[in-house]
């Protein structure tokens, strides 16, 4: 985790995990217990801590649904300012307009995006981390959905749920579609939970125009609070999807100059080559331990010039060869 990694996510939505692991009657794993007494109460949990939490969950329980089951069985009452601003509005529509505008104040984990087309609507999440990524991003679907059809008095069915992950064993799979009760797709583009245009007009059950009205100037000021820090994470996205990104062309995708990425990254203590090594070291051991690219292919889609430049970065990240840690497996 990069040191100058200033993100954080809402207390309410951590304690929402442990209540989670509670109704599934798991015990709290040891180190996720300490983290949590080291948490200041009315503050939220820096991203660092929430990372190291949700890898103690991980390694105590390997159940390959436990984000579904997660995201199952925490409750919207826990997402405090944001879930009760979503619950009061008109439609799920004008819900999950407020959810693409407010979800930093939950977490600045990830982004979400609405994709339309004639045919279908698409609420994707977009991850800004990789450690327990296929865990989170499962957690955060399966809340989504779970509060969809709860603040719909559940009149909401999804065409389906998509999960930019390796396809299961079609028994798995099955537990997946029996869990969510909806159809499952892997191996997707991004992870989402796919709707029919009409659904959007879907009246929710607690619609309350007033107490919306109150909330809504509460979550804009922290909001802005919140997002004057913000820069870091779109660079870390745009790396995330394109790792082979220079400085000068993220620069061109923001609409800033290269100089003027540099100054903002560095008021919020981060640099460009931070966080691009982060990026490219995750998806470079990634795809070492995966075994099926070579390492001319991994310095190809990194960036490099050649497997020499690759090489020398990958020993300045692990302190080893490619070669050494593919034979040592390392993890």
């Amino acid at each position: 985790m990069n040191p100058s990694d200033n993100r954080s996510v809402t207390l309410s939505y951590t304690r929402a995990v442990v209540g989670a692991l509670e109704r599934l009657q798991l015990k709290l794993p040891a180190r996720a217990e300490s983290i949590l007494t080291s948490i200041n109460e009315g503050e939220r949990v820096p991203m660092q801590l929430q990372e190291e939490l949700w890898l103690a969950v991980e390694t105590a329980y390997p159940d390959p649904l436990l984000g579904v089951r997660l995201g199952q069985a925490m409750q919207g009452s826990q997402m405090g300012l944001v879930g009760y601003l979503l619950m009061t509005q008109k439609n799920l529509g004008t819900a999950l307009e407020q959810l693409l505008i407010y979800h930093p104040l939950l977490g600045e984990g990830g982004q979400f995006e609405m994709r339309q087309s004639s045919f279908y609507v698409e609420l994707c999440y977009i991850p800004n981390y990789m450690r327990c990524a296929r865990l989170r991003v499962e957690t955060v679907l399966s809340i989504c959905l779970a509060q969809a059809r709860a603040m719909t008095g559940r009149h909401f069915q999804p065409q389906c749920v998509q999960f930019a992950y390796p396809t299961p064993s079609l028994a798995i799979q099955q537990q997946y579609q029996q869990l969510l009760q909806a159809p499952v797709q892997f191996n997707t583009d991004v992870s989402s939970i796919r709707l029919r245009p009409q659904d959007l007009e879907i009246p929710l059950v607690a619609a309350d125009r007033q107490v919306m009205a109150r909330l809504k100037p509460e979550a804009d000021a922290l909001l802005k609070a919140l997002t004057s820090k913000s820069l870091q994470l779109r660079v870390a996205h745009l790396l995330q999807q394109e790792p082979q990104l220079t400085r000068e062309q993220v620069a061109e995708r923001l609409c800033i100059s290269p100089r003027h990425l540099g100054r903002k990254l560095l008021e919020e203590e981060a640099s460009f080559r931070s966080i691009q090594d982060e990026v490219r070291s995750h998806y470079a051991c990634q795809w070492l331990r995966e075994g099926e690219k070579t390492n001319v292919d991994i310095a190809a889609a990194l960036g490099y010039c050649d497997e020499s430049a690759f090489g020398k970065a990958f020993r300045r990240w692990t302190g080893m060869s490619p070669k050494a840690y593919k034979t040592a497996k390392y993890h």
